[in-house]
């Protein structure tokens, strides 16, 4: 389910984010293949997902913990052209 709008769909068809420990922090980061551990974080491929999914805090309600994730985290899925509704 994305964590934007709230869509359902196979996870093939969603971008994965996992929260990753760095500096002693959890941060959201895109997960390319699939094989980082952790709690998957997903959202559809539009750009607009992932900016609602980042304004509504969904990333640390998913996590089910305390994560920063950065505005760059929107340009890492592309052109926003993906399915949102």
């Amino acid at each position: 389910m994305c964590l934007g709008c709230g869509r359902r769909a196979p996870q093939h068809d969603l971008v994965r984010f996992t929260a990753v420990v760095r500096e002693g922090a959890l941060v959201v980061v895109r997960d390319h293949r699939g094989d980082l551990g952790g709690r998957g974080l997903y959202t559809c491929r539009a750009r607009e997902c992932v900016q609602r999914a980042l304004e509504r805090r969904a990333f640390a309600r998913g996590a089910r913990a305390q994560v920063t994730a950065g505005a760059g985290l929107v340009d890492e899925v592309g052109d926003g052209t993906g399915v949102s509704s």
